[in-house]
């Protein structure tokens, strides 16, 4: 799924910059938005919200926190357990999916109060960024490792 949405927010950034599509990056956009487009309906929203559970960290302005991705789509994302984030503030959103980290940039739509912390609803903009993992040594075991597995 974070794929999937990496290459359509890839190409609709393509798009954004003014670069253009081939014809077949034209008809990937199309397939992927006949099976993620719904009807907008009250909400207004042109995607559909997959729910998943994955974990990912957003940066900001003062931020770096790990949050619960509960739905994701090719529109943006809720979180669960996330910091406060005002409406229109810009954050990068990271997620680690089979060796690879996928980055995107997102701006906070709305803001719910979920107990100690919030849940968060943010949009894509822009065009995302998609690094391999790739280890060149041993591991050794340290005090970063340690805080991770205190969290």
């Amino acid at each position: 799924m974070v794929e999937t949405i990496f290459q359509y927010r890839t190409l609709i950034g393509k798009c954004e910059l003014g670069v253009g599509l081939d014809w077949d990056e034209i008809q990937i956009i199309s397939d992927i938005e006949r099976e993620l487009v719904r009807d907008s309906g009250p909400s207004g929203r042109r995607f559909k919200r997959t729910p998943v559970e994955m974990r990912g960290i957003v940066r900001g302005d003062r931020i770096n926190d790990r949050v619960d991705i509960v739905e994701l789509g090719p529109g943006g994302l809720v979180c669960r357990q996330a910091p406060f984030i005002a409406r229109g503030e810009v954050v990068e959103v990271v997620m680690n999916v089979e060796g690879k980290s996928y980055r995107f940039r997102a701006i906070g739509k709305w803001l719910k109060d979920d107990g100690d912390d919030y849940q968060i609803g943010l949009a894509f903009i822009g065009v995302p960024i998609c690094l391999h993992i790739a280890q060149v040594s041993a591991h050794e075991f340290d005090l970063v490792d340690q805080i991770n597995a205190a969290a």
